[in-house]
Protein backbone atom coordinates (compact mmCIF):
# COMPACT_ATOMS: atom_id res chain seq x y z
CA UNK A 1 0.00 0.00 0.00
CA UNK A 2 1.01 3.58 -0.22
CA UNK A 3 2.22 4.50 3.13
CA UNK A 4 0.11 8.01 2.84
CA UNK A 5 -3.00 6.15 2.34
CA UNK A 6 -5.25 6.78 5.86
CA UNK A 7 -8.33 4.64 5.20
CA UNK A 8 -8.63 1.00 5.47
CA UNK A 9 -11.74 -1.29 5.32
CA UNK A 10 -11.78 -5.01 7.10
CA UNK A 11 -15.15 -6.88 5.95
CA UNK A 12 -16.76 -9.75 7.49
CA UNK A 13 -19.88 -11.47 8.61
CA UNK A 14 -20.75 -11.29 12.11
CA UNK A 15 -23.91 -11.35 14.38
CA UNK A 16 -25.58 -8.14 15.47
CA UNK A 17 -24.45 -8.66 19.17
CA UNK A 18 -21.09 -8.58 18.74
CA UNK A 19 -19.15 -5.72 19.83
CA UNK A 20 -15.07 -4.67 18.55
CA UNK A 21 -11.94 -3.32 19.72
CA UNK A 22 -8.96 -2.18 17.23
CA UNK A 23 -5.61 -2.66 17.35
CA UNK A 24 -2.24 -3.06 15.28
CA UNK A 25 1.38 -1.88 14.23
CA UNK A 26 -0.33 1.22 13.02
CA UNK A 27 -2.31 2.08 16.13
CA UNK A 28 -6.12 2.12 14.16
CA UNK A 29 -9.24 4.01 15.18
CA UNK A 30 -12.39 3.96 13.68
CA UNK A 31 -15.93 2.30 13.81
CA UNK A 32 -17.84 -0.65 11.86
CA UNK A 33 -20.80 -0.22 9.42
CA UNK A 34 -23.37 -2.66 9.84
CA UNK A 35 -26.09 -3.56 7.55
CA UNK A 36 -28.71 -6.70 8.31
CA UNK A 37 -28.79 -9.44 5.76
CA UNK A 38 -31.50 -10.86 3.81
CA UNK A 39 -32.59 -13.54 1.92
CA UNK A 40 -29.98 -15.86 2.42
CA UNK A 41 -29.85 -19.12 1.76
CA UNK A 42 -27.50 -20.55 4.30
CA UNK A 43 -26.85 -20.90 7.73
CA UNK A 44 -26.00 -16.95 7.83
CA UNK A 45 -29.29 -15.53 6.80
CA UNK A 46 -29.95 -12.88 9.58
CA UNK A 47 -27.04 -12.12 10.67
CA UNK A 48 -24.98 -8.76 9.60
CA UNK A 49 -22.28 -8.06 7.11
CA UNK A 50 -19.80 -5.72 8.86
CA UNK A 51 -17.62 -2.83 7.04
CA UNK A 52 -15.07 -1.87 9.68
CA UNK A 53 -13.65 1.67 8.53
CA UNK A 54 -10.24 1.87 9.98
CA UNK A 55 -7.30 5.11 10.29
CA UNK A 56 -4.18 4.19 10.75
CA UNK A 57 -0.42 5.89 9.92
CA UNK A 58 1.80 3.97 7.77
CA UNK A 59 5.59 3.47 8.12
CA UNK A 60 7.03 3.55 4.97
CA UNK A 61 8.44 0.64 3.70
CA UNK A 62 7.38 -1.80 6.57
CA UNK A 63 5.43 -4.78 7.35
CA UNK A 64 2.09 -3.60 9.24
CA UNK A 65 -0.70 -5.85 11.12
CA UNK A 66 -4.15 -4.40 11.59
CA UNK A 67 -6.67 -6.82 14.03
CA UNK A 68 -10.25 -6.34 14.80
CA UNK A 69 -11.37 -8.14 18.47
CA UNK A 70 -14.94 -9.24 18.53
CA UNK A 71 -16.54 -10.08 21.87
CA UNK A 72 -20.25 -11.91 21.17
CA UNK A 73 -22.77 -11.72 23.08
CA UNK A 74 -22.47 -14.99 24.82
CA UNK A 75 -18.81 -14.19 25.48
CA UNK A 76 -17.38 -16.11 22.88
CA UNK A 77 -14.12 -14.61 21.17
CA UNK A 78 -13.84 -14.07 17.61
CA UNK A 79 -10.55 -12.17 15.41
CA UNK A 80 -10.27 -10.71 12.31
CA UNK A 81 -6.46 -10.07 10.92
CA UNK A 82 -4.98 -7.87 8.21
CA UNK A 83 -1.32 -8.56 6.73
CA UNK A 84 -0.07 -6.07 4.67
CA UNK A 85 3.01 -4.32 3.63
CA UNK A 86 3.63 -0.52 2.57
CA UNK A 87 6.03 0.94 -0.27
CA UNK A 88 9.54 2.77 0.51
CA UNK A 89 7.91 5.55 -0.57
CA UNK A 90 4.51 7.47 -0.95
CA UNK A 91 3.24 8.53 -4.58
CA UNK A 92 4.07 11.78 -5.89
CA UNK A 93 1.44 14.65 -4.93
CA UNK A 94 -0.55 16.24 -7.22
CA UNK A 95 -1.76 15.76 -10.81
CA UNK A 96 -0.10 15.27 -14.08
CA UNK A 97 -1.79 16.84 -17.18
CA UNK A 98 -2.38 14.81 -19.86
CA UNK A 99 -4.55 16.98 -22.08
CA UNK A 100 -6.63 20.41 -21.85
CA UNK A 101 -8.84 22.40 -23.65
CA UNK A 102 -10.23 25.90 -23.17
CA UNK A 103 -13.27 27.81 -23.63
CA UNK A 104 -14.17 31.36 -24.18
CA UNK A 105 -17.45 32.42 -21.96
CA UNK A 106 -19.37 32.30 -24.93
CA UNK A 107 -18.53 28.94 -25.81
CA UNK A 108 -19.33 28.02 -22.17
CA UNK A 109 -22.83 29.43 -22.65
CA UNK A 110 -23.63 27.21 -25.78
CA UNK A 111 -22.16 24.35 -24.37
CA UNK A 112 -25.23 22.55 -23.12
CA UNK A 113 -27.19 23.72 -26.20
CA UNK A 114 -24.82 21.71 -28.41
CA UNK A 115 -24.96 19.05 -25.70
CA UNK A 116 -28.50 19.07 -26.46
CA UNK A 117 -28.09 18.93 -30.34
CA UNK A 118 -25.37 16.27 -30.43
CA UNK A 119 -25.73 13.86 -27.58
CA UNK A 120 -29.66 14.26 -26.09
CA UNK A 121 -32.51 12.14 -27.41
CA UNK A 122 -29.78 10.16 -30.20
CA UNK A 123 -31.62 6.80 -28.65
CA UNK A 124 -34.66 7.65 -30.07
CA UNK A 125 -34.41 6.89 -33.65
CA UNK A 126 -37.95 7.16 -34.83
CA UNK A 127 -37.95 11.34 -35.57
CA UNK A 128 -41.37 12.26 -34.94
CA UNK A 129 -41.58 10.85 -31.53
CA UNK A 130 -37.92 12.78 -31.03
CA UNK A 131 -39.70 15.69 -31.91
CA UNK A 132 -42.73 14.95 -29.64
CA UNK A 133 -40.26 14.39 -26.76
CA UNK A 134 -37.94 17.78 -27.58
CA UNK A 135 -41.49 19.54 -27.35
CA UNK A 136 -42.41 18.22 -23.93
CA UNK A 137 -38.81 19.02 -22.81
CA UNK A 138 -39.04 22.12 -23.51
CA UNK A 139 -42.33 22.91 -22.10
CA UNK A 140 -40.78 21.68 -18.34
CA UNK A 141 -37.89 23.96 -19.56
CA UNK A 142 -39.67 27.16 -20.02
CA UNK A 143 -42.24 26.10 -16.75
CA UNK A 144 -39.29 25.03 -13.96
CA UNK A 145 -35.72 25.76 -15.25
CA UNK A 146 -33.60 28.86 -13.88
CA UNK A 147 -30.01 28.09 -14.93
CA UNK A 148 -29.61 25.71 -17.50
CA UNK A 149 -30.12 28.00 -20.89
CA UNK A 150 -31.34 30.84 -18.48
CA UNK A 151 -27.57 32.00 -17.01
CA UNK A 152 -24.55 33.31 -18.78
CA UNK A 153 -20.99 32.12 -17.60
CA UNK A 154 -18.77 34.65 -15.38
CA UNK A 155 -15.74 33.09 -16.64
CA UNK A 156 -14.08 31.16 -19.19
CA UNK A 157 -12.65 27.52 -18.54
CA UNK A 158 -9.98 25.61 -18.81
CA UNK A 159 -10.31 22.04 -18.62
CA UNK A 160 -7.50 19.28 -17.91
CA UNK A 161 -7.50 15.15 -18.37
CA UNK A 162 -4.87 14.64 -15.81
CA UNK A 163 -3.21 11.39 -13.86
CA UNK A 164 -3.06 11.11 -10.07
CA UNK A 165 -1.77 8.17 -7.30
CA UNK A 166 -4.51 6.44 -5.76
CA UNK A 167 -4.95 2.34 -5.33
CA UNK A 168 -6.65 0.14 -7.48
CA UNK A 169 -9.36 -2.28 -6.29
CA UNK A 170 -7.09 -4.52 -4.10
CA UNK A 171 -5.42 -1.82 -2.42
CA UNK A 172 -1.93 -1.60 -4.26
CA UNK A 173 -0.59 1.67 -5.72
CA UNK A 174 -1.88 2.57 -8.76
CA UNK A 175 -2.81 5.41 -11.25
CA UNK A 176 -6.13 6.67 -12.03
CA UNK A 177 -7.55 9.46 -14.17
CA UNK A 178 -9.74 12.19 -14.37
CA UNK A 179 -11.30 16.21 -15.37
CA UNK A 180 -10.51 19.01 -13.44
CA UNK A 181 -12.20 22.14 -14.40
CA UNK A 182 -11.29 26.15 -13.27
CA UNK A 183 -12.51 29.23 -14.28
CA UNK A 184 -10.15 31.25 -16.60
CA UNK A 185 -9.32 33.82 -14.41
CA UNK A 186 -5.41 34.99 -15.99
CA UNK A 187 -5.34 38.76 -15.40
CA UNK A 188 -8.66 39.28 -14.25
CA UNK A 189 -8.52 41.19 -10.68
CA UNK A 190 -12.23 41.01 -9.98
CA UNK A 191 -12.02 36.68 -9.28
CA UNK A 192 -12.91 35.22 -5.83
CA UNK A 193 -12.64 31.87 -5.33
CA UNK A 194 -16.47 30.39 -3.66
CA UNK A 195 -15.87 28.44 -0.39
CA UNK A 196 -16.47 25.31 -1.73
CA UNK A 197 -15.08 23.07 -4.24
CA UNK A 198 -16.95 20.63 -6.29
CA UNK A 199 -16.20 17.09 -6.69
CA UNK A 200 -18.33 15.87 -9.62
CA UNK A 201 -19.37 12.20 -9.58
CA UNK A 202 -20.25 10.68 -13.14
CA UNK A 203 -23.22 8.65 -14.68
CA UNK A 204 -23.00 5.23 -16.52
CA UNK A 205 -21.06 5.86 -19.58
CA UNK A 206 -19.17 8.76 -19.14
CA UNK A 207 -15.71 9.43 -19.04
CA UNK A 208 -15.32 12.54 -18.13
CA UNK A 209 -11.11 12.96 -18.74
CA UNK A 210 -11.79 12.44 -22.35
CA UNK A 211 -12.92 16.48 -22.22
CA UNK A 212 -15.65 15.49 -24.77
CA UNK A 213 -18.35 18.13 -25.24
CA UNK A 214 -20.96 14.87 -25.86
CA UNK A 215 -20.21 14.14 -22.15
CA UNK A 216 -22.68 15.21 -19.72
CA UNK A 217 -20.43 15.26 -16.75
CA UNK A 218 -17.84 16.92 -18.98
CA UNK A 219 -20.17 19.53 -20.00
CA UNK A 220 -21.72 20.23 -16.18
CA UNK A 221 -17.90 20.35 -14.92
CA UNK A 222 -17.45 23.38 -17.39
CA UNK A 223 -20.87 25.05 -16.44
CA UNK A 224 -19.57 24.72 -12.80
CA UNK A 225 -16.11 26.60 -13.72
CA UNK A 226 -17.95 29.03 -15.42
CA UNK A 227 -19.29 30.14 -12.18
CA UNK A 228 -16.09 30.13 -10.20
CA UNK A 229 -15.51 26.60 -9.03
CA UNK A 230 -12.76 24.30 -9.40
CA UNK A 231 -14.48 20.94 -10.15
CA UNK A 232 -12.94 17.49 -9.68
CA UNK A 233 -14.21 14.87 -11.78
CA UNK A 234 -12.75 10.98 -11.60
CA UNK A 235 -13.03 8.61 -13.62
CA UNK A 236 -13.85 5.20 -11.92
CA UNK A 237 -11.38 2.71 -12.33
CA UNK A 238 -11.49 1.11 -15.56
CA UNK A 239 -12.56 4.07 -17.63
CA UNK A 240 -10.06 6.95 -18.64
CA UNK A 241 -6.22 6.21 -19.35
CA UNK A 242 -5.18 5.14 -15.78
CA UNK A 243 -3.54 1.84 -14.98
CA UNK A 244 -7.26 0.02 -14.57
CA UNK A 245 -8.58 1.41 -18.07
CA UNK A 246 -8.50 -1.99 -19.71
CA UNK A 247 -9.98 -3.59 -16.42
CA UNK A 248 -13.58 -3.93 -15.56
CA UNK A 249 -15.38 -0.94 -14.17
CA UNK A 250 -16.10 -0.83 -10.57
CA UNK A 251 -19.64 -0.48 -11.10
CA UNK A 252 -21.59 0.98 -7.66
CA UNK A 253 -18.65 -0.53 -5.54
CA UNK A 254 -18.85 1.92 -2.93
CA UNK A 255 -15.62 2.15 -0.76
CA UNK A 256 -13.40 1.77 -4.09
CA UNK A 257 -15.15 4.59 -6.19
CA UNK A 258 -15.15 6.51 -2.97
CA UNK A 259 -11.64 6.44 -2.27
CA UNK A 260 -10.44 6.89 -5.64
CA UNK A 261 -12.45 9.96 -5.84
CA UNK A 262 -10.98 11.51 -2.61
CA UNK A 263 -7.71 10.40 -3.61
CA UNK A 264 -8.50 12.82 -6.68
CA UNK A 265 -9.39 16.11 -4.34
CA UNK A 266 -6.34 15.67 -2.35
CA UNK A 267 -3.62 14.95 -5.30
CA UNK A 268 -5.81 18.76 -6.99
CA UNK A 269 -5.68 20.33 -3.53
CA UNK A 270 -1.70 18.93 -3.23
CA UNK A 271 -1.16 20.42 -6.70
CA UNK A 272 0.17 24.54 -6.40
CA UNK A 273 -1.83 24.90 -10.34
CA UNK A 274 -4.84 25.03 -8.38
CA UNK A 275 -4.58 27.12 -5.32
CA UNK A 276 -6.22 30.35 -6.37
CA UNK A 277 -9.11 28.45 -6.81
CA UNK A 278 -9.87 27.57 -3.16
CA UNK A 279 -10.01 29.51 -0.26
CA UNK A 280 -7.69 26.64 1.68
CA UNK A 281 -9.16 26.27 5.09
CA UNK A 282 -8.64 23.12 6.73
CA UNK A 283 -10.90 21.24 6.15
CA UNK A 284 -11.33 22.43 2.54
CA UNK A 285 -15.19 22.87 1.75
CA UNK A 286 -16.38 20.03 -0.63
CA UNK A 287 -19.88 20.28 -2.54
CA UNK A 288 -20.81 16.54 -4.08
CA UNK A 289 -22.66 16.49 -6.72
CA UNK A 290 -23.79 13.28 -8.87
CA UNK A 291 -27.01 12.09 -10.80
CA UNK A 292 -27.89 8.19 -11.79
CA UNK A 293 -24.41 5.79 -11.11
CA UNK A 294 -23.13 9.14 -10.13
CA UNK A 295 -25.88 9.69 -7.45
CA UNK A 296 -25.02 6.14 -5.61
CA UNK A 297 -20.93 6.97 -5.98
CA UNK A 298 -21.64 10.72 -4.19
CA UNK A 299 -23.23 8.63 -1.04
CA UNK A 300 -20.11 6.48 -1.14
CA UNK A 301 -18.00 9.41 -0.66
CA UNK A 302 -19.65 11.47 1.84
CA UNK A 303 -19.93 8.55 3.91
CA UNK A 304 -16.48 7.87 2.82
CA UNK A 305 -15.18 11.28 3.83
CA UNK A 306 -17.31 11.52 6.90
CA UNK A 307 -15.85 8.06 7.72
CA UNK A 308 -12.17 8.93 7.60
CA UNK A 309 -11.38 12.59 5.93
CA UNK A 310 -9.80 15.82 8.51
CA UNK A 311 -8.85 17.07 5.68
CA UNK A 312 -12.16 17.46 3.00
CA UNK A 313 -15.16 18.69 4.80
CA UNK A 314 -18.35 17.21 3.27
CA UNK A 315 -20.89 20.33 3.32
CA UNK A 316 -23.35 19.27 0.42
CA UNK A 317 -24.53 16.08 -1.41
CA UNK A 318 -26.82 16.48 -4.50
CA UNK A 319 -28.28 13.21 -4.98
CA UNK A 320 -30.35 12.34 -7.58
CA UNK A 321 -32.13 9.69 -9.33
CA UNK A 322 -29.77 6.92 -7.81
CA UNK A 323 -29.35 2.98 -7.26
CA UNK A 324 -28.60 3.36 -3.44
CA UNK A 325 -30.23 -0.33 -2.54
CA UNK A 326 -28.17 -2.23 -5.23
CA UNK A 327 -29.47 -5.18 -4.01
CA UNK A 328 -33.21 -4.66 -4.30
CA UNK A 329 -32.98 -2.68 -7.55
CA UNK A 330 -30.46 -5.95 -8.72
CA UNK A 331 -33.33 -8.68 -7.48
CA UNK A 332 -36.17 -6.75 -9.18
CA UNK A 333 -34.76 -7.08 -12.44
CA UNK A 334 -34.59 -10.97 -11.28
CA UNK A 335 -37.97 -11.12 -10.89
CA UNK A 336 -39.07 -8.92 -13.62
CA UNK A 337 -36.94 -12.01 -15.51
CA UNK A 338 -38.69 -15.00 -14.12
CA UNK A 339 -42.20 -13.45 -13.62
CA UNK A 340 -42.41 -12.91 -9.99
CA UNK A 341 -43.19 -9.13 -9.65
CA UNK A 342 -46.35 -9.87 -8.03
CA UNK A 343 -46.73 -6.11 -7.45
CA UNK A 344 -43.35 -5.27 -6.44
CA UNK A 345 -42.27 -1.78 -6.77
CA UNK A 346 -38.84 -3.11 -7.58
CA UNK A 347 -39.88 -4.94 -10.15
CA UNK A 348 -42.72 -2.99 -11.41
CA UNK A 349 -41.33 -1.19 -14.61
CA UNK A 350 -38.12 -3.27 -15.50
CA UNK A 351 -37.15 -2.92 -19.17
CA UNK A 352 -35.67 -6.25 -19.71
CA UNK A 353 -33.63 -4.76 -22.76
CA UNK A 354 -32.10 -1.88 -21.48
CA UNK A 355 -31.29 -3.01 -17.95
CA UNK A 356 -30.19 -6.77 -18.63
CA UNK A 357 -26.92 -5.19 -20.27
CA UNK A 358 -26.25 -3.26 -16.74
CA UNK A 359 -26.31 -6.27 -15.20
CA UNK A 360 -24.34 -8.48 -17.54
CA UNK A 361 -21.92 -6.08 -18.62
CA UNK A 362 -21.29 -4.08 -15.52
CA UNK A 363 -22.75 -4.98 -12.51
CA UNK A 364 -21.76 -8.77 -12.81
CA UNK A 365 -17.71 -8.54 -13.80
CA UNK A 366 -16.84 -6.15 -11.14
CA UNK A 367 -18.48 -8.23 -8.55
CA UNK A 368 -17.16 -11.16 -10.37
CA UNK A 369 -13.47 -9.69 -10.61
CA UNK A 370 -12.75 -7.72 -7.90
CA UNK A 371 -14.33 -9.53 -4.95
CA UNK A 372 -14.08 -13.04 -3.77
CA UNK A 373 -17.75 -14.85 -4.25
CA UNK A 374 -16.72 -18.07 -5.19
CA UNK A 375 -18.64 -17.99 -8.71
CA UNK A 376 -16.98 -17.53 -12.34
CA UNK A 377 -19.20 -16.15 -15.20
CA UNK A 378 -19.81 -19.22 -16.72
CA UNK A 379 -22.18 -19.67 -13.42
CA UNK A 380 -23.77 -16.81 -14.43
CA UNK A 381 -23.81 -15.11 -17.67
CA UNK A 382 -25.39 -17.17 -20.78
CA UNK A 383 -23.76 -15.45 -24.07
CA UNK A 384 -25.77 -11.52 -23.11
CA UNK A 385 -28.21 -12.71 -20.46
CA UNK A 386 -28.29 -13.46 -16.56
CA UNK A 387 -28.36 -17.56 -16.93
CA UNK A 388 -32.11 -19.12 -15.72
CA UNK A 389 -30.10 -20.97 -13.25
CA UNK A 390 -28.60 -18.01 -11.89
CA UNK A 391 -32.04 -16.43 -12.08
CA UNK A 392 -33.72 -19.03 -10.39
CA UNK A 393 -31.04 -19.87 -7.61
CA UNK A 394 -30.57 -16.26 -6.77
CA UNK A 395 -34.64 -15.92 -6.04
CA UNK A 396 -35.04 -19.57 -4.64
CA UNK A 397 -32.32 -19.38 -1.91
CA UNK A 398 -29.23 -21.60 -3.90
CA UNK A 399 -26.33 -21.04 -0.85
CA UNK A 400 -24.03 -20.68 -3.58
CA UNK A 401 -25.28 -17.18 -4.35
CA UNK A 402 -24.70 -16.06 -0.85
CA UNK A 403 -21.49 -14.24 -1.30
CA UNK A 404 -22.84 -12.30 -4.31
CA UNK A 405 -25.81 -11.32 -2.39
CA UNK A 406 -23.60 -10.26 0.69
CA UNK A 407 -21.93 -7.84 -2.03
CA UNK A 408 -24.96 -6.20 -3.70
CA UNK A 409 -25.87 -5.48 0.09
CA UNK A 410 -22.70 -4.16 1.17
CA UNK A 411 -22.76 -1.57 -1.30
CA UNK A 412 -26.54 -0.43 -0.77
CA UNK A 413 -26.76 2.51 1.40
CA UNK A 414 -30.88 2.22 2.81
CA UNK A 415 -29.99 -0.95 4.80
CA UNK A 416 -27.35 0.70 7.03
CA UNK A 417 -28.34 0.11 10.38
CA UNK A 418 -28.24 2.94 13.36
CA UNK A 419 -26.19 5.26 11.10
CA UNK A 420 -26.72 9.07 12.40
CA UNK A 421 -25.63 7.07 15.57
CA UNK A 422 -22.31 5.55 14.42
CA UNK A 423 -21.30 8.13 11.70
CA UNK A 424 -19.05 11.15 13.40
CA UNK A 425 -20.14 14.51 13.24
CA UNK A 426 -21.56 14.53 9.63
CA UNK A 427 -22.07 17.77 9.05
CA UNK A 428 -23.36 18.10 5.35
CA UNK A 429 -26.83 19.05 4.01
CA UNK A 430 -27.86 15.82 1.93
CA UNK A 431 -30.01 16.83 -1.05
CA UNK A 432 -32.18 13.78 -2.94
CA UNK A 433 -34.11 13.38 -5.64
CA UNK A 434 -35.90 11.23 -7.84
CA UNK A 435 -38.87 11.33 -10.07
CA UNK A 436 -42.25 9.41 -9.51
CA UNK A 437 -42.17 7.87 -13.23
CA UNK A 438 -38.67 6.85 -13.72
CA UNK A 439 -38.57 3.41 -15.20
CA UNK A 440 -35.20 2.76 -15.24
CA UNK A 441 -34.23 2.91 -11.53
CA UNK A 442 -37.58 2.79 -8.88
CA UNK A 443 -37.84 5.68 -6.73
CA UNK A 444 -37.83 3.13 -3.83
CA UNK A 445 -33.88 3.29 -4.04
CA UNK A 446 -34.30 7.33 -3.04
CA UNK A 447 -37.40 6.91 -0.46
CA UNK A 448 -35.62 4.20 1.53
CA UNK A 449 -32.26 5.77 1.94
CA UNK A 450 -34.49 9.06 3.09
CA UNK A 451 -35.90 7.23 5.45
CA UNK A 452 -32.93 5.48 6.82
CA UNK A 453 -31.37 9.35 7.23
CA UNK A 454 -34.27 10.83 8.78
CA UNK A 455 -33.91 12.25 11.57
CA UNK A 456 -30.59 12.06 12.20
CA UNK A 457 -28.59 14.03 9.15
CA UNK A 458 -29.94 17.34 7.44
CA UNK A 459 -31.57 15.47 4.45
CA UNK A 460 -34.64 16.79 2.00
CA UNK A 461 -35.57 14.59 -0.04
CA UNK A 462 -37.78 15.69 -3.51
CA UNK A 463 -39.57 12.26 -4.22
CA UNK A 464 -41.58 14.46 -6.87
CA UNK A 465 -38.96 16.17 -8.66
CA UNK A 466 -39.77 15.79 -12.57
CA UNK A 467 -43.20 14.46 -10.74
CA UNK A 468 -45.41 16.81 -13.19
CA UNK A 469 -47.82 16.08 -15.66
CA UNK A 470 -45.02 16.12 -18.48
CA UNK A 471 -42.91 14.16 -17.49
CA UNK A 472 -45.55 11.62 -17.41
CA UNK A 473 -46.91 12.30 -20.80
CA UNK A 474 -43.29 12.00 -21.60
CA UNK A 475 -42.70 8.31 -20.08
CA UNK A 476 -46.10 7.36 -21.80
CA UNK A 477 -45.20 8.75 -25.29
CA UNK A 478 -41.54 7.11 -25.40
CA UNK A 479 -41.39 3.21 -24.93
CA UNK A 480 -37.99 3.75 -23.36
CA UNK A 481 -37.11 2.94 -19.80
CA UNK A 482 -34.13 5.76 -19.52
CA UNK A 483 -35.94 8.38 -20.97
CA UNK A 484 -37.45 10.09 -18.29
CA UNK A 485 -34.70 9.03 -16.28
CA UNK A 486 -32.08 11.24 -18.38
CA UNK A 487 -34.76 14.26 -18.88
CA UNK A 488 -34.71 14.68 -15.22
CA UNK A 489 -30.91 14.68 -14.46
CA UNK A 490 -31.64 18.10 -16.43
CA UNK A 491 -34.03 19.24 -13.91
CA UNK A 492 -31.75 17.94 -11.12
CA UNK A 493 -28.56 19.58 -12.38
CA UNK A 494 -30.71 23.16 -12.53
CA UNK A 495 -31.87 22.58 -9.42
CA UNK A 496 -28.42 22.07 -8.30
CA UNK A 497 -26.65 25.01 -10.05
CA UNK A 498 -29.53 27.11 -8.26
CA UNK A 499 -28.88 26.56 -4.77
CA UNK A 500 -25.38 26.52 -5.39
CA UNK A 501 -25.87 30.21 -6.72
CA UNK A 502 -28.20 31.41 -4.09
CA UNK A 503 -26.40 29.80 -1.61
CA UNK A 504 -22.77 31.70 -2.75
CA UNK A 505 -25.11 34.95 -3.24
CA UNK A 506 -26.44 35.04 0.26
CA UNK A 507 -22.91 34.43 1.56
CA UNK A 508 -21.03 37.48 -0.71
CA UNK A 509 -24.23 39.68 -0.42
CA UNK A 510 -24.43 39.93 -4.61
CA UNK A 511 -25.22 37.86 -7.49
CA UNK A 512 -22.25 36.59 -9.63
CA UNK A 513 -23.60 34.82 -12.27
CA UNK A 514 -25.85 37.16 -14.81
CA UNK A 515 -29.63 36.16 -16.48
CA UNK A 516 -28.83 35.89 -19.98
CA UNK A 517 -31.36 36.24 -23.24
CA UNK A 518 -31.92 32.73 -24.55
CA UNK A 519 -34.58 31.26 -22.84
CA UNK A 520 -34.14 27.68 -21.51
CA UNK A 521 -36.68 26.14 -23.81
CA UNK A 522 -34.85 27.44 -26.77
CA UNK A 523 -32.10 24.61 -27.42
CA UNK A 524 -35.44 22.66 -27.25
CA UNK A 525 -37.43 23.92 -29.57
CA UNK A 526 -34.68 24.00 -31.89
CA UNK A 527 -34.00 20.51 -31.58
CA UNK A 528 -37.99 19.53 -32.21
CA UNK A 529 -38.02 21.69 -35.40
CA UNK A 530 -34.95 19.79 -36.55
CA UNK A 531 -36.21 16.08 -35.68
CA UNK A 532 -39.44 17.37 -37.31
CA UNK A 533 -37.80 17.76 -41.02
CA UNK A 534 -36.23 14.83 -40.57
CA UNK A 535 -39.94 13.14 -39.88
CA UNK A 536 -41.72 14.78 -42.27
CA UNK A 537 -38.93 12.92 -45.14
CA UNK A 538 -39.66 9.49 -43.35
CA UNK A 539 -42.46 8.45 -45.11
CA UNK A 540 -42.09 5.47 -44.21
CA UNK A 541 -41.42 6.18 -40.11
CA UNK A 542 -44.43 8.41 -40.49
CA UNK A 543 -46.89 5.68 -41.76
CA UNK A 544 -45.76 3.61 -38.90
CA UNK A 545 -46.24 5.89 -36.82
CA UNK A 546 -49.55 6.12 -37.12
CA UNK A 547 -50.58 2.87 -37.64
CA UNK A 548 -49.00 2.43 -33.95
CA UNK A 549 -51.91 4.84 -32.70
CA UNK A 550 -55.52 5.45 -32.33
CA UNK A 551 -57.13 8.43 -33.80
CA UNK A 552 -57.37 10.30 -30.58
CA UNK A 553 -53.94 9.70 -29.76
CA UNK A 554 -52.96 11.13 -33.08
CA UNK A 555 -55.48 14.05 -32.66
CA UNK A 556 -53.35 15.22 -29.09
CA UNK A 557 -50.19 14.76 -31.09
CA UNK A 558 -50.82 16.76 -33.81
CA UNK A 559 -52.60 19.31 -30.91
CA UNK A 560 -49.36 19.59 -29.04
CA UNK A 561 -47.31 20.25 -32.72
CA UNK A 562 -49.75 22.98 -33.36
CA UNK A 563 -48.95 24.38 -30.07
CA UNK A 564 -45.89 25.73 -31.17
CA UNK A 565 -45.91 28.70 -33.28
CA UNK A 566 -43.28 26.84 -35.94
CA UNK A 567 -44.19 26.34 -39.70
CA UNK A 568 -42.77 22.53 -39.92
CA UNK A 569 -44.36 21.85 -36.71
CA UNK A 570 -47.58 22.92 -38.43
CA UNK A 571 -46.87 20.70 -41.62
CA UNK A 572 -45.51 17.53 -38.84
CA UNK A 573 -49.00 18.04 -37.48
CA UNK A 574 -50.84 18.39 -40.86
CA UNK A 575 -49.31 15.13 -42.15
CA UNK A 576 -50.05 13.48 -38.89
CA UNK A 577 -53.66 14.34 -38.76
CA UNK A 578 -54.71 13.87 -42.80
CA UNK A 579 -54.18 10.49 -42.54
CA UNK A 580 -55.72 9.71 -39.53
CA UNK A 581 -58.88 11.06 -40.52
Amino acid sequence: MDPATRSLHIVHLADPDWRFEYSGTCEPTGFALRRELVDLGGPDDGREVVDHRLSCTLEPGAEHEVQVDATAGDGSRHRAILAFSSAAEPAAAGVEVRASASLSRRSVDRLFDQYVREAVLREVDTPIVGTLVALLVAEIAERAWTELGGRTASWGTLSAAVSYASRSPSGSAATLSGLVAAPDVVGASDYVAPDRIVLLAHATGSTPSRLRPSDGTAVLANLLAGRGYLVVAPDNWGRGHGDGADEPETYLMANRVAANGLDMVRAVLDDGRYAAFHDAPDPVEVAIIGYSQGAHSAVAMWLTGASFADDIAVREVYAGGGPHDVYRSFRGVLEHLADRCDGNPWCRHVDRDVMMPYAVGRIVPALLRYTDVGLTPDDVVDGERLSEAFVTGMLDGDERFDALKTMLQLNSFADVADLAGTLPDPGARILLYHSPFDRLLPQRNTADLAEALFPGFDVTADLEACGSRTFEELGDLVDMAGVVHTICAFEVFDRVLRDLREREAARTGYERVARSRPEPATPWRDLAERRAGIALDDAAGLATFRAERSTAELRAVSRRLRSADSPVLRELADQVWREAR
